[in-house]
């Protein structure tokens, strides 16, 4: 009785050993087989590192070639007034870096006509080339600045007015070209100035005559109309000749295209005091304080900035060959008149 018990005992400790064999290798085999599958796993999750970071670059590539073709302004815009934004543009160092720059601005307007007055004889295929790329709808003019009336390279900024004539070209291609038209605004936009999007926005709401702040000018840090309870201009904060009108700058304002096709003779002139251009412009409009409207929320925002593109220091030799331009072309290497924007062709 006790043999069998103690072998039966023996059989089952070897059944157990066995089992437990089996259960080992089992064991063994799905470690063996996690650590595999947690290889193709690591493997799959390195491809798909890879594949993120090409991904990513590859984002990065269409973001850098259509950035500056889609329009930051909201989309549906199609029936807003036209926008005749008008740029006098004059030969020097920075005016292709100007142009360029401010094109890229107007490529996110809908709705906006840039019409570029060139101060030459003929167009340019420095300025065509800017317009063309940058896809704005566009016309180009040319209108020579009178030779008694032509600053030098050297002279100050505000030595003598300028774009009288380039204004007066744009203004007659609009009163020739739109004769018929009942809707639409018109804008004075140096190429040189700093504009921001919501701009347009508040040129698009004028009825007749619309002012707003500009930043940056005059002095000052803002120029801009002082508002009455009443919503209506009481007067302006500018300190150099506060007498005047509109004691304002060229950007600080915007007129509705009807206006300016009912005052055919309203325009720009040399025979008027210094800084009394616009002043004479738009009283020549039939405006006044009183109908003026005052916007960007009642004059209390800045969208537009009198940033104006500092003269580069240049060697002796440099300003030398500018002061000489157009008379000696061939003086500029063919790099130096690509930065420039110089045609190696006679002017």
């Amino acid at each position: 009785m006790d043999l069998t018990r103690g072998f039966s005992k023996k059989m089952v400790a070897q059944g157990l050993y066995r089992a437990l064999s089996f259960l080992r290798l089992a064991v063994v085999a799905e470690i063996e087989f996690l650590k595999r599958k947690s290889d193709e796993l690591r493997m799959d999750i390195m491809d798909k590192e890879r594949n993120k970071i090409r991904l990513q670059k590859r984002a990065d590539q269409l973001e850098l070639l259509i950035r500056d073709r889609v329009s930051l302004m909201p989309r549906g815009r199609a029936t807003d007034p036209v926008i005749y934004f008008i740029t006098p543009t004059a030969f020097r160092p920075a005016q292709r870096a100007d142009l360029t720059r401010l094109s890229y601005t107007l490529a996110h307007v809908p709705n906006l006509h840039w019409i570029v007055v060139e101060d030459t004889l003929e167009p340019s295929k420095c300025v065509s080339d800017v317009i063309n790329r940058s896809r704005v709808k566009a016309t180009h003019l040319f209108a020579k600045t009178r030779t008694d009336m032509k600053m030098k390279y050297a002279d100050p900024n505000w030595r003598l007015p300028r774009g009288v004539d380039q204004r007066n070209a744009a203004l007659a291609w609009i009163r020739t070209q739109l004769s018929d038209a009942t809707t639409g605004a018109v804008y004075f936009g140096d190429d040189d100035n700093t504009y921001d999007l919501r701009l347009f926005d508040e040129i698009r709401k004028v009825k007749k005559a619309g002012v707003w702040p500009v930043g940056i000018v005059g002095g000052l840090f803002v120029e801009t109309p002082k508002i009455g309870a009443n919503g209506s201009i009481e007067s302006f904060n500018a300190v150099w000749k506060p007498e005047r009108s509109f004691p304002i700058d060229m950007a600080a304002f915007a007129l509705n295209l009807t206006l300016v096709l009912q005052n055919p003779n309203a325009g720009f002139s040399y025979d008027v005091p210094r800084g009394y251009q616009e002043s004479t412009f738009l009283e020549g409009l039939g405006i006044s304080r009183k109908n003026m409207e005052p916007l960007a929320a009642s004059c209390s925002q800045v969208f537009v900035w009198h940033t104006r593109t500092e003269k580069p220091t240049l060697t002796k030799e440099k300003k030398k060959m500018l002061e000489r331009y157009p008379k000696n072309i061939e003086e500029f290497l063919p790099l130096e008149a690509n930065a420039l924007g110089i045609d190696l062709v006679d002017p």
